[in-house]
């Protein structure tokens, strides 16, 4: 029986073939002593074997396919830092900073194998493709940093953003596309008007910064605004700009709103679905809340026989809310006083006209004043 294979000079200091693999053929002969069937497998037989086989490369992938049997020293420290950084570069985690920290170890990587192809491999090319994948990773990274860059808002509007948008996981830049839609910082001085019944357009958001201000329909209370809270998040919902508000808005005393360009707003988050499910939500909540407030007032006026209305001050012509007093139980008139709680000007005082009923109004605060 005779194998054909590629052979090459084997080195018998042990390092294993030479470099110079010939193609060529070694002939084995069945014979008396050859390893077959029928013979006795010695261990002469295997060394005899392993001494002449083939290396696996050339042995499987053909003859002069060139391999190595020696190894050069260790390559420059430059080298070894730039593929340290390009290792650390796959290990960066998802999401923007983990873009940011592979453009970072991709740059740094880029720049010590441009400095090892000018300073040591002496490769102009080596030293010109890096150098370019330097500057690409460069502007990328700027592009990032600015991204990412801190956003600062204004004492206001910071307590805004923390009470209503972080709670909903929006970030400070996407709030900061929200706050771009922002009209204006209104000032309110007290019993002024920021919007009339049947007169004034939709065309705003407003969210109250400070103070307090009173809804009313037809000179009738209805509730009160607070902070952190909409004025006309009704309006937000199937409500175009060309309308007019159907209740007045008053301020009980000094008040700061944030007014949005209402179209603006809306054209500005429409496509963006998370930012539209968040307004839905807070502006969705907060029509709630009135809407409560509304039907437990007039709930507990109706169970304690009590009615909103308004009055004349004999002294001034304000709006009042007056509200029958009926038994000792807290009825409409804790309610109101709830929500009305930390107004310093307002107080509830006997009717001189009717000593059974309570009147909701704003007198000056003095030393006969009898508040409940």
């Amino acid at each position: 029986m005779t194998q054909h294979f590629a052979t090459g000079d084997y080195n018998a200091s042990g390092d294993g073939y030479s470099a110079a693999a010939t193609g060529g053929s070694g002939v084995m002969s069945s014979g008396p002593d050859s390893v077959g069937p029928g013979n006795d497998v010695t261990a002469e037989d295997l060394a005899g074997i392993f001494a002449n086989r083939t290396p696996f490369l050339t042995a499987v992938l053909g003859a002069g396919i060139p391999y190595c049997t020696q190894w050069t020293q260790v390559n420059h420290v430059y080298f070894q830092l730039a593929n340290t950084f390009f290792f650390l570069s796959y290990l960066a985690p998802n999401g923007l900073y983990g873009i940011l920290y592979l453009r970072c170890t991709l740059l740094v990587g880029c720049a010590f194998f441009a400095l090892w192809g000018w300073t040591v491999l002496c490769s102009f090319d080596a030293f010109l493709w890096n150098a370019n994948f330097v500057a690409i990773n460069f502007i990328h990274v700027c592009v990032l940093l600015y991204r990412l860059r801190p956003i600062k808002f204004t004492r206001e509007v910071e307590e805004v953003y923390q009470a209503l948008f972080r709670p909903l996981k929006v970030t400070r830049h996407q709030f900061k596309k929200v706050l771009d839609c922002m009209k204006m910082i209104r000032q309110l001085k007290y019993q002024e008007v920021y919007a009339q019944e049947k007169v004034t357009k939709v065309d705003s958001l407003s969210l109250v910064l400070s103070g307090k201000l009173v809804v009313s329909q037809n000179g009738r209370a209805l509730h009160i605004v607070f902070p952190h809270q909409f004025l006309d998040s009704p309006e937000w919902f199937g409500v175009s700009t060309d309308e007019y508000f159907q209740v007045s808005v008053t301020a009980m005393e000094e008040s700061r709103i944030l007014l949005w360009h209402r179209d603006k707003l809306k054209l500005s988050i429409i496509t963006d679905q998370f930012l539209q499910a968040v307004f839905d939500h807070i502006l969705g909540r907060d029509v709630v809340k009135k809407l409560m407030q509304v039907s437990e007032t007039m709930t507990a006026a109706n169970s304690q026989n009590g009615h909103l209305a308004n009055g004349l001050d004999d002294a001034e012509d304000k709006p009042m809310l007056i509200v029958k007093k009926s038994g000792d139980g807290p009825g409409i008139t804790a309610l109101i006083n709830r929500q009305l709680q930390g107004i310093p000007r307002i107080r509830y005082y006997y009717c001189a006209n009717d000593p059974n009923a309570w009147r909701l109004g704003r007198i000056e605060e003095t030393d006969h004043e009898t508040p409940v």
